[in-house]
């Protein structure tokens, strides 16, 4: 894949731009979620491309060929003004239009525009000492992506990571650091054992949910929080407020008051039932409660 020399970044569109084109499948694929998933969990989010060609057993053309896609989308979108958020607080020689929404939005003018490649919509680009080049993961993609990661109710993450580490899962022969498929399938077996435990062990006299009082016990989800994971009970919510506490997207206060993350849009509130101040339905550990709010405070001070 082409390059310019050097460190590239550009990083104008925000986690919720981020999480509006995770939901594009067609600009994000298949293959680039599993990209993203890729440099996601490696360290400092970046890795050589044809490390990760590798590791998904791509060909690496095949693997440029769908970030150049995704690339060109990202382009198009922003180049017409089709992309819902932008970072402002940098950009210098652009100028605010208001579009039919009445949302305002930033268009980047024909004078500022820097002739990038399609890669560099899609990561920021870092080369070593040793002239390799790595993709890095955009600091707003980070944060979208761990959202989703979070959200995770269903702990689909770690089967998938429990399968990555089964080299034979991917028809490869297996090596002395890997594991067999019998150890895989045992460990997921124990995955789902522990889940259910865990639901049954933090459910309590009259289950409900925290937030909004839900009490249909198929419907309600277990969610850990502290430090201490699944070892001690967690909270019981509904599928949609288990996702967003997950998220850290709300919390509560050591009163007991619900706390909603200034990411939320005043849409969103209405329309999850979000009322800020408004008392927990069921008791909590205000100690553990403490470790969460900790990430929830810390996650909105990010706000831009």
């Amino acid at each position: 894949m082409a390059r310019r020399k050097g460190l590239k970044r550009w990083d104008e569109i925000t986690t919720e731009g981020w999480l509006s084109l995770m939901a594009d499948k067609t600009v994000m694929s298949a293959l680039m979620m599993q990209i993203f998933s890729r440099l996601y969990h490696s360290e400092d989010y970046m890795d050589n491309a044809k490390n990760i060609a590798k590791a998904l057993h791509l060909e690496y053309r095949a693997l440029n060929a769908g970030v150049g896609w995704a690339g060109n989308k990202i382009r198009e979108m922003y180049e017409s003004g089709d992309l819902l958020t932008y970072h402002a607080s940098e950009k210098k020689d652009e100028t605010p239009r208001e579009e039919e929404t009445g949302e305002f939005r930033l268009s980047e003018t024909p004078a500022s525009r820097v002739r990038r490649s399609p890669w560099e919509y899609v990561f920021d680009g870092s080369e070593d000492d040793n002239g390799t080049y790595f993709w890095v993961l955009k600091p707003e993609a980070v944060r979208a992506y761990r959202e989703i990661m979070d959200a995770d109710i269903w702990h689909l993450d770690d089967i998938r990571q429990l399968l990555e580490s089964d080299e034979t899962a991917y028809g490869c022969e297996g090596s002395l650091f890997s594991h067999s498929s019998s150890h895989t399938v045992d460990e997921i077996r124990k995955r789902f054992s522990k889940n259910v435990d865990f639901k049954r062990k933090s459910m309590g006299t009259h289950p409900c949910c925290i937030v909004c009082g839900a009490d249909r016990i198929s419907l309600l989800h277990a969610v850990p929080y502290g430090t201490h994971g699944e070892s001690q009970k967690g909270l019981m919510l509904c599928p949609t407020h288990a996702a967003l506490f997950s998220a850290h997207l709300i919390s509560f206060s050591d009163a007991g008051e619900l706390l909603v993350s200034p990411r939320i849009s005043e849409r969103e509130r209405k329309l999850y039932g979000l009322v800020a101040g408004e008392k927990a339905k069921a008791p909590f550990s205000r100690r553990r409660m403490l470790t969460h709010r900790k990430i929830f405070t810390e996650e909105g001070r990010k706000l831009k």
